[in-house]
């Protein structure tokens, strides 16, 4: 018969860390590899985040160049004495046409918002109530007037053809007139975007 021994040594724990394997630790300089490659793309987003801002003017609401004034306003080269015209119109082109000694005043205008009739009738009215008087029936060619001392004015009004309703410019006024003087020499009166007096050899395409 075989007996076994009992042994009087006491027995001893078991640790959790003796069976779990520790992770590799990471080498300090990595660690602080990673650190930089975060901080360094939290600086990027930053910068994309602000870059709206940077290096940009903020609006102020007068940024645009200044507009020369119309050319029927600005005091270089007026309408006949108290002509004027209630619609919303503009200066296309404006010159002096014909051989010499007898040039006329040729005024290319646009109008707006309104038809052809509208229009030939307030420009009538500004000439009829500034003391000229209609020279001749109208014609297709357009309308003629006149006034003792200033001489004879053709008017002419041309519609638009195939405009959709919501366009602003309608059609072409064209004003044959005697030529008349420069009557102010100011700044403006110098620049052909105000007067719209072009060289002959500009291409105005009016």
């Amino acid at each position: 018969m075989t007996f076994l021994a009992r042994s009087t040594r006491p027995l001893q724990p078991t640790r959790a860390s003796d069976s779990i394997t520790e992770p590799p630790r990471v080498p300090r300089v990595l660690h602080a590899r990673r650190l930089t490659v975060v901080a360094l793309a939290a600086i990027i987003l930053l910068i994309i985040g602000f870059s709206a801002s940077f290096g940009r003017a903020q609006p102020i609401g007068s940024y645009r160049p200044d507009l020369p004034p119309p050319a029927l306003t600005n005091g270089c080269r007026p309408l006949p004495d108290g002509v004027a015209f209630a619609f919303p119109h503009q200066v296309r082109s404006d010159g002096d046409v014909g051989p010499a000694g007898h040039e006329r005043r040729r005024l290319v205008m646009q109008y707006d918002l309104i038809d052809a009739d509208a229009v030939r009738r307030k420009v009538t009215e500004a000439f009829l109530s500034a003391g000229f008087v209609q020279a001749k029936p109208p014609s297709p060619g357009g309308l003629v007037l006149t006034e003792r001392g200033v001489g004879r004015v053709g008017i002419k009004v041309t519609a638009l053809k195939g405009v959709p309703e919501t366009s602003i410019v309608r059609g072409t006024l064209v004003l044959d007139l005697p030529v008349s003087e420069l009557t102010s020499h100011g700044p403006a009166c110098s620049q052909p975007y105000s007067t719209k007096q072009f060289p002959p050899q500009w291409d105005t395409n009016s």
